[in-house]
């Protein structure tokens, strides 16, 4: 009786592990339960898109003229949810991904989510595309970002032998490119005034960004606050040769006077920023520290008569750590 009981008690189990296992079989990964409706509010999950701070966008790893912009969000209720992506406010894709080449410059990106229902939320943050080595790159001398319409203008830089177009909002001029003095040169338009994008063209017609440019009948220079001691492309890499100012060069900074580093921050595993005299020691407030989205840039040092006295004893300063590029160093 107790083995006939046992046997039972076994093809129970047995039909019970048959019935589980077939109910597990009809359910697939591909068909979840999901609890969010259209009625929900949208949000945005990602937790590798860095957040603003005190209502300013944070900053994008740059990237370079000749990679895509390309970035997945992650959005609930992910049925009932389209994403837009804009740049500068132009729409430029819809879906969960972007993927778009971008022109050489600072850029702003807004990410918008929105419901079946209407509702609605927002991601903005800022990109900045470097120029690829061999791009036409003119400089920021404000005479030349600052300029009268119908006035004979000059651009120089890097690499403006290739330019023969300036492009201006939406007007396009002949440029010249003048050996002599290597640079461009070409006819501001008649455009009302105000700052408008500025773009170069090469001979194929192919386009390069090349920041703003400012135009105003009654051009009125300002006095220059910074006083700049390096300028350039220096990427770190825990060599102090690589972006090192003398102490011959700091000996004219006033005491007082505030120290500008200006950096981009391209893609790597990790960003530190370390600021030291030649003698590898850290200068006041130079100590290394994480490159994260809220760290200042320029990121800022007061020049102290303790600072003045370490850069002169020992040889000067120089940036170190790793995964930024120095653009340029100055003091106001």
């Amino acid at each position: 009786m107790i083995t006939k009981n046992i046997f039972k008690y076994m093809a129970a189990c047995l039909v019970g592990i048959a019935t589980a296992t077939a109910l597990t079989g009809c359910s697939s990964e591909e068909d979840p339960f999901f609890t969010a409706s259209e009625d929900d509010m949208p949000r945005i999950l990602n937790t590798d898109i860095p957040e603003g701070i005190n209502g300013q966008p944070a900053s994008l790893p740059s990237i370079e003229r000749t990679a895509n912009f390309a970035l997945e969000v992650i959005v609930t209720p992910v049925h009932y949810t389209t994403v837009t992506w804009f740049i500068d406010n132009v729409q430029v894709a819809e879906g969960t991904s972007v993927n778009v080449p971008v022109l050489a410059g600072d850029h702003t990106v807004k990410i918008v989510a929105t419901t079946t229902k209407g509702l609605s939320t927002s991601r903005t943050l800022k990109l900045n595309v470097r120029p690829a080595a061999t791009d036409p790159n003119p400089g920021n001398d404000i005479h030349e970002r600052l300029v009268k319409q119908g006035s004979s203008a000059q651009l120089h830089g890097v690499n403006m032998s290739v330019v023969t177009k300036v492009i201006i909002g939406s007007q396009t001029v002949d440029a010249t490119y003048d050996a002599a003095n290597d640079c461009v040169t070409y006819t501001v338009p008649t455009l009302p005034d105000g700052t408008y994008d500025l773009r170069l063209a090469d001979a194929t017609g192919f386009v390069y960004g090349a920041g703003q440019i400012e135009l105003n009948e009654n051009p009125e220079y300002p006095v220059p606050t910074e006083t700049t001691l390096l300028e350039g492309q220096f990427v770190i890499d825990w060599d102090a040769n690589i972006c090192h100012l003398g102490a011959d060069v700091l000996a004219d900074i006033p005491v007082g006077s505030t120290l500008k580093i200006y950096y981009e921050v391209p893609e790597a595993e990790y960003h530190n920023l370390r600021v030291v005299t030649n003698w590898w020691n850290d200068v006041p407030g130079g100590a290394q520290i994480d490159i994260k989205s809220d760290t200042p840039n320029p990121f800022l040092l007061q020049f102290t008569e303790e600072f003045k006295e370490m850069v002169t004893t020992q040889e000067g300063m120089s940036c170190v750590g790793f995964g930024y590029t120095v653009t340029s160093i100055t003091y106001e």
